[in-house]
């Protein structure tokens, strides 16, 4: 059985939308992808017994309040009600121990479900001198590089201490609390992503692999295996019905 993957959704007025790279990603590393709307929060649970794993989308920004700031001038556009169910949606898969992927907003929603912070506006908030991470090339282009922690899931998926990736975000992870660890940065110190090593298969990125795959991007096509297998040994663990 190909193990069914749940992919959030973001909600623009009365549209639900969703890249269609996402949905490719999973059917070519050999999931079946299931669309999860927002407006069903209170069936999070329910939904995270059905799907074997989570991809948490891209998307607008997080509203600050969930770690408990105000709204700085440079927020963008926030939708309460996909933080209400995604956030919902990770917890219970952690609960479960079923393997997680959030890329971009995903990764991002991943640290503040976990307790962390982020950063509402890097290019107002950083006292650092920054890359460009909303690039104005097209959405494959590797834009920047990423340097790999040695040691971590991510540095055994790559196959190297540094790796190309595209860039859409100006809200990044500040704070990141245990068990989280950081498995890479950006050369300007921005993180861009992290792991669980107490979890089967919980990883975040910053950027967007399954855009990549696009482009027959190597380690994008090893991370999405790497994930597809984590839930085919999870399906393995967990009595079906």
């Amino acid at each position: 059985m190909k193990p069914i993957i749940g992919i959030t959704s973001n909600i623009d007025s009365t549209v639900h939308t969703l890249q269609n790279t996402y949905i490719q990603a999973v059917i070519a590393s050999g999931g079946v992808p299931l669309l999860i709307p927002t407006g069903v929060e209170n069936d999070a649970q329910q939904i995270t017994t059905l799907v074997d794993g989570l991809i948490v989308s891209g998307g607008g920004d997080l509203n600050p309040q969930l770690f408990n700031e105000e709204p700085l001038p440079q927020l963008g556009n926030v939708t309460p009600e996909r933080d209400g169910i995604e956030l919902e949606l990770v917890r219970h898969m952690l609960t479960l121990d079923k393997p997680i992927l959030g890329i971009c907003r995903g990764h991002q929603v991943l640290n503040v479900a976990f307790g962390g912070t982020l950063y509402q506006d890097i290019n107002s908030q950083s006292t650092n001198p920054l890359l460009q991470h909303d690039q104005k090339a097209k959405r494959e282009h590797q834009s920047h590089a990423v340097h790999i922690e040695k040691g971590t899931l991510l540095a055994s998926i790559t196959a190297s201490e540094k790796i190309m990736v595209n860039s859409f975000h100006h809200q990044a992870l500040k704070d990141v609390p245990s068990p989280l660890i950081v498995s890479g940065k950006a050369s300007d110190g921005i993180i861009e992503s992290v792991e669980s090593p107490e979890h089967h298969f919980v990883v975040g990125v910053q950027w967007h692999p399954e855009a990549l795959m696009e482009k027959d991007d190597q380690v994008s096509m090893r991370l999405f295996s790497a994930y597809m297998k984590a839930c085919l040994e999870r399906m393995g663990a967990v009595e079906y019905h």
